[in-house]
């Protein structure tokens, strides 16, 4: 299966879009994107989404959220150019099978329910032919608690008519884990505590809720313009 990511560190501007929408990519950037990680840029012709939160259980952003689909499968750009409130070191980031990021109860996120994966695999590092569609390896939150990091996969699709779409009927979440994901362990690599979550689309469950994101967002990240 096609793979790639690519980890880089630093302060990088960031913007904020809330909501799901996605749009067609037009001759000129539909989104800012920072002049430093010029590989991480939709392409003319690709299918943006709108930036997300990614936050925390006590309702904090610890980071934001760009996601794509362009000939090479779809592509999640996850960063914080400020203190993200996460713990320095590797940290195991999945795609999960319901978007839903209720924080509360006795275990945080449990209403994004399993790894994202439809052909019923096993748990393994993302460019495993066999592991899940929702397996996207490590990130690496720097000293200072910023982060940048790139994956792209194409086990997922954002078309809502394919059998691996993240925009199903239960919907899809993006969650970062305490510990570091061992690619091997399964069902969730052994990586610990959910302690970051974003929903990718929306559950149409209607019990399913969403813990909204602080109303206090790192100044960096003013609200950013639509994709068109």
């Amino acid at each position: 299966m096609n793979f790639r990511k690519t980890l880089l560190g630093g302060m990088l501007a960031a913007s904020l879009s809330l909501g799901s929408g996605i749009a067609l990519a037009q001759d000129s950037t539909p989104m800012a994107s920072p002049d430093a990680s010029p590989v991480a840029e939709p392409a003319e012709g690709d299918i943006v989404m709108g930036r997300f939160p990614l936050s925390t259980p006590d309702g904090a952003i610890a980071a934001y959220v760009e996601a794509w689909e362009g000939e090479n499968g779809v592509t999640f750009k996850i960063e914080s150019t400020v203190d993200s409130g996460l713990e320095p070191g590797t940290h195991g980031i999945h795609i999960h099978e319901v978007g839903a990021c209720d924080a509360s109860g006795d275990t945080p996120y449990a209403s994004a329910g399993g790894h994202f994966n439809p052909t019923d695999t096993t748990h393994g590092a993302p460019d495993d032919d066999d592991s899940h569609a929702g397996d996207l390896g490590n990130l690496e939150v720097n000293d200072d608690g910023t982060l940048l990091y790139v994956v792209t996969t194409d086990k997922v699709t954002l078309d809502p008519a394919a059998d691996n779409s993240l925009a199903g009927p239960s919907g899809s979440a993006l969650l970062i884990h305490a510990g570091e994901d061992d690619l091997e362990t399964d069902p969730s690599g052994e990586s610990g505590d959910r302690v970051a979550c974003g929903i990718i689309f929306r559950s149409f469950e209607p019990a399913m809720n969403a813990t909204p994101p602080s109303a206090e967002a790192p100044s960096a990240s003013p609200e950013a313009t639509p994709a068109s």
